[in-house]
């Protein structure tokens, strides 16, 4: 008997016996192995609220009345109760309260949708609905936000929006709120000498929307600036003031 040759197979066939076995078992892990969609940028547990300090400016002018009305109170976005969209899909009741300032009662002011699914977070306010997040948060990642809008008329102010993440899980403060990871979303940036669209949120982990700005102005004066020449439309600021 040739034991050399023996020998060799022996150890041709241990080899081959030790390389498949690390090649099922990394197969085996790379089965395990699951992706975090982040969803909870967008909490929807029952009872979960965040406060805001709402600022407002309402911008009118009649030739020759120019009237420029400020506002300042706080409104409160609590999940309620599970219900169903007209699709049958599980959403989750919106509650918004509002009050004159921290010392007041809230009082109820409306109610809308919410709808989280593994890749999107879903708002409907006065029966528009919008997609506020994907999921997983990318940086640079960008989609329409405003797909499910009417483009009939008044709904031409959300045309062309491109929703898009500017920062993703990213440190951020406001006031005495300090957060680990946030994402700040992008929804228009639009100007030209006689009109000015913008809107962008930030989002949580964990919290959900802790800042948004929102403006659409128009002026009649190209000398003028954004700060003291528009004639028409508003600006809101939204930023935290308490949260569970």
């Amino acid at each position: 008997m040739n034991f050399r040759l023996l020998k060799h197979k022996f150890s041709f066939c241990l080899v081959s016996c030790v390389l498949c076995l690390t090649v099922f078992s990394c197969k085996d892990k790379k089965d395990d192995y699951t992706v975090d969609y982040l969803t909870e940028y967008a909490p929807v547990d029952s009872g979960h609220y965040v406060i805001y300090d709402v600022d407002s400016i309402t911008y009118h002018y009649a030739n020759p009345v120019y009237t420029r009305d400020t506002a300042r109170y706080q409104l409160k976005e609590e999940i309620g109760d599970t219900t169903y969209d007209n699709l049958d899909q599980l959403c989750y009741q919106l509650d918004l309260y509002r009050r004159p300032d921290s010392n007041a009662a809230w009082s109820f002011d409306r109610r809308w949708l919410v709808k989280r699914t593994p890749t999107a977070f879903e708002k409907t306010e006065l029966d528009l609905k919008f997609v506020k997040l994907v999921f997983p948060p990318q940086y640079g990642k960008s989609w329409n936000g405003n797909a499910y809008l009417p483009t009939t008329t008044p709904y031409q102010l959300f045309e062309n929006w491109d929703y898009k993440y500017t920062e993703a899980n990213y440190p951020r403060t406001y006031g005495s709120f300090s957060f680990d990871s946030t994402l700040t979303v992008s929804e228009v940036s639009d100007s030209n000498l006689l009109e000015k669209t913008l809107r962008k949120e930030v989002y949580a982990l964990h919290t959900g929307m802790i800042y948004q700005e929102w403006e659409h102005l128009e002026k009649g004066n190209v000398l003028k600036d954004w700060q003291t020449g528009p004639e028409s439309g508003f600006r809101i600021r939204m930023k935290i003031a308490g949260h569970n």
